[in-house]
Formats: C-alpha cells, structure tokens, sequence
C-alpha cells in the first residue's frame, strides 16, 4: 500500500496536525485539571534533585552505549545477508529509556516533589503517550504507512 492509497494526502495531514495538538496539549490540561505545578515547555529537563540527575543520566548513558552496539550488530548483520530483527532494531532502545526515565520522574516526584499532583500528571502523560503510540504504530498512522515487523 503506498501513501496515498491508504489516505488522501488532506485526511493524511489533518490527522498529523489533531494529534501533534493532543500530544502537545495534554500535559497543561492534566496538569490543571490535578492542579499541579506548571512546567515551562523549554524549561530543560526539569530534575527533583540531584539523585534524580545522576541515575536519569545513567540511564540516558546506557541507552546511547546499548544503541551504539545495536547499531554494529545490526551493520554486521546486513553485512552477512541477515535481516534486522525488530527487537535488535535502534529505536527499540528509544521506546524502552522514554517511560524508563519518565517513570523514575515520577518516583522521584511522589516521593521528593513538594506537590503531591506531580507524579500523577507524568503517569497520566505516560499512560496517553504510550496509547497514543499504540494507536499509531496499530494502524500504520491511519492508514499511511505499511509496518513490516
């Protein structure tokens, strides 16, 4: 199925556009709704204190070591006339370190924030996050693309 045969190029776009707003805009709607603190969209990564900060850049640290040796399996792979299994796959380890760090986000702010609301604001974002990925990746972004796993 080709792009354009799945979905018109106008439906296609539209559908980009609702969920680039409900991604963007779910985090200040939640965070009003629980009454939390708000956060700045640049405001960097926004660490509750320093352990925070030391074990999300452990995380971050090996993510980009273990892409760095999946890349050279993957290489070696092709090389030898394999396939890349999707599990062996780079953005694999982006889709495991993504809630790994907003999960311990949101222990550090249930146990360290001085706004109770915090740390549920980031699991409700993780929990639409994660549905909304469901959601694309099952239906190939409605429609536009093929996934081959």
């Amino acid at each position: 199925m080709n792009f354009l045969e799945g979905a018109s190029g106008l439906v296609l776009l539209i559908a980009a556009i609702v969920t680039i707003i409900l991604a963007f805009s779910f985090r200040p709607m939640i965070t009003r709704i629980l009454g939390a603190d708000k956060k700045k969209f640049f405001s960097g990564y926004g660490y509750v204190n320093k352990n925070h900060k030391i074990i999300d850049w452990m995380i971050r640290g090996a993510g980009i070591i273990l892409i760095i040796v999946l890349a050279g399996v993957q290489i070696s792979m092709l090389k030898n006339g394999g396939e890349v299994k999707w599990y062996l796959a780079t953005y694999t380890v982006l889709f495991v370190m993504f809630p790994l760090t907003e999960l311990l986000r949101a222990y550090m702010e249930w146990k360290h924030a001085d706004n109770g609301n915090n740390y549920k604001v980031t699991l409700s974002e993780i929990g639409f996050l994660a549905c909304l990925t469901v959601v694309i990746f099952s239906t190939g972004f409605f429609g536009a693309f093929e996934l081959n796993f």
